[in-house]
């Protein structure tokens, strides 16, 4: 088969300086000491590459930080040389690889669109026949004829994506570059990735943003301190590196996971880690599988509930999102361009594991956590503070309504960001100490009835008071005035509703949500709710706020 790349055990070293000097001048006039003292040590990116990427087809590169992604693409854009091995690529390259590279900030759009083509390897002409084509799938109007300096940093992106996918490539190379402008340009960024592939041009992509990846990709490789650990089917791969980086599975493929947990995964006889690889080679035909870490357990002081199911909180994600197919994490990337963060402080006490998903899907690379009851309580009576660090984001989950004065609290969680960081709160925005009415509790006890009666299982909670709204804290009214004041508010997404709590609450804990027949009955209530909320008989009990430090 024709292949418009190929890699044959290809290695790649960069030099690294152990000394500094104080400039040019102490360098000179230190010059043989300095000469003697400039230790130059190696960082190997790439270890014994080898793969091949057939023509026409989508090749998705994962990995952490610093792993040789980028460094995999550089080689094959040409703008950096290998140190051993070989590599063949067959066509004409696009790269996005560095949207905007080789604009002029004083030309306008117009001459940047000449100009970058031209650097791209096109001639002028061919650039004015496609002139049209170009402003047209950016969407910048008018702006394509003002001074580059002009444009906002989204703008910008706009101009390099829509100039590098219409100098029509053989080769096509992305690196987390789909996170460009609004919603509704990334889907069309999307389609036109699709086109590409459907028009039989080669795609090589490096993301974080996992669901994409398994969106798009025919094939991916996981790389690992610069050696490929796994090569195959995206779902198959992606789960095994989440596995292997001791992260929960999301939601987003907890269906197909279990489809795949019955058979052998169909991924390349590669050891599943660098650390535990085999002293012997294994036989072509196994395949050497890490044992996934399991999640931790809920702490004895939260009690079952609807936001620990993975399928309640997966439809809480379509609705926050706006799309069932767009998670919660890729809707903060692509929506708000929140993205490789570099430290964040949660402070819940619900969501167990929400922190490992950010750092999962590249939002944030790694928290402090606040979830203990005694801390939480402290928080709350003003006798714990928050750890002394400065943080990029702060996450809040079901805390802020618990707060008698939620400014105080905000205030230091200001102090605590950096300039520019995010918060985000999952917060109970009903009614302060609200009760149900005992008719209400009593069809939800006889409903609870009659699931243990249709499935043979019986719940311990049908005699039990229904839940109600928090008996103490503030009106939740105030919440957001309280945010206001601190930070610019940049979402409200309302979910969740009173059902939750009156029915799914009783039922969750008996619910299996890897049984279709579970999974069915969740997601009817859950609809249900729905169209009496857009109809108005129910009102949203919960909602996510985001706000950004001014």
């Amino acid at each position: 088969m024709d292949c418009p790349v190929q890699f044959e055990g290809v290695y790649k070293e960069y030099p690294y300086y152990r000394h500094m000097t104080a400039g040019f001048k102490s360098f000179l006039f230190n010059l043989y000491r300095n000469i003697e003292s400039l230790k130059k040590g190696r960082f190997v990116a790439l270890t014994d590459v080898s793969f091949e990427v057939n023509k026409g087809e989508t090749f998705g590169i994962i990995g952490r930080n610093g792993s040789g992604k980028s460094t995999i693409l550089g080689l094959i854009a040409g703008v950096i040389r290998q140190d051993r091995g070989f590599i063949r690529t067959k066509g004409k390259i696009s790269s996005l690889l560095e949207l905007g590279a080789g604009f002029h900030p004083d030309l306008s759009g117009v001459e940047n669109i000449i100009l970058n083509g031209v650097l791209m390897g096109n001639t002028r002409e061919e650039m004015l026949g496609k002139m049209e084509q170009i402003i047209d799938f950016s969407e910048l109007g008018d702006f394509i004829y003002q001074p580059l300096r002009t444009y906002s940093s989204g703008m910008h992106v706009r101009l390099g994506f829509s100039v590098a996918v219409h100098i029509d490539p053989e080769i096509l190379l992305v690196d987390e570059a789909l996170a460009v402008g609004d919603l509704a340009f990334q889907e069309k960024c999307l389609r036109r990735m699709a086109a590409f592939r459907d028009s039989g041009a080669t795609t090589i992509m490096v993301s974080h943003d996992i669901a994409s990846i398994v969106k798009l990709c025919d094939r991916v490789a996981w790389i690992e301190n610069g050696t490929i650990m796994a090569m195959g089917k995206p779902r198959e791969v992606v789960i095994r590196y989440i596995r292997h980086c001791g992260q929960p599975v999301p939601a987003a493929f907890e269906e197909e996971l279990v489809e795949k947990e019955e058979k052998e995964p169909e991924v390349s006889d590669i050891p599943a880690t660098i650390e535990e690889a085999p002293e012997q080679d294994p036989p072509e035909d196994q395949v050497v599988e890490q044992e996934p870490c399991p999640p931790p357990p809920l702490p004895a002081w939260v009690f079952d509930s609807w936001w620990d199911s993975r399928v309640v909180m997966a439809h809480a994600e379509g609705i926050i999102t706006g799309s069932r197919d767009l998670d919660f994490y890729s809707y903060l990337q692509k929506e708000f361009m929140i993205s490789a963060l570099q430290r964040g402080v949660s402070i819940r006490t619900r969501l167990q594991g929400i922190e490992d998903n950010f750092v999962t899907y590249g939002v944030c690379g790694a928290f402090d956590v606040i979830g203990e009851p005694e801390r939480i309580t402290g928080i709350f009576e003003g006798t714990e503070r928050l750890p002394d660090s400065s943080y990029d984001i702060v996450l809040c989950i079901d805390l802020m309504h618990r707060f008698h004065e939620p400014g105080r609290f905000l205030r230091e969680v200001s102090r605590r960001l950096r300039d520019g960081g995010i918060v985000i709160a999952m917060e109970y925005i009903g009614p302060v100490g609200f009760r149900w009415p005992e008719d209400a509790g009593a069809a939800a006890a006889r409903i609870a009835e009659g699931f243990d009666s249709v499935f043979g299982r019986h719940s311990d909670q049908a005699d039990e008071p229904l839940p109600s709204g928090p008996a103490g804290g503030i009106s939740p009214h105030l919440i957001l005035p309280a945010f206001e004041r601190s930070f610019e508010v940049l979402a409200v997404r309302p979910f969740g509703g009173p059902l939750h709590d009156l029915l799914l609450d009783r039922l969750v804990g008996l619910l299996d949500h890897h049984n279709i027949s579970d999974v069915a009955l969740i997601r009817t209530i859950l609809q249900s709710q729905q169209v009496l909320i857009d109809q108005g008989v129910l009102d949203y009990s919960h909602a996510m706020i985001l706000a950004r430090k001014r």
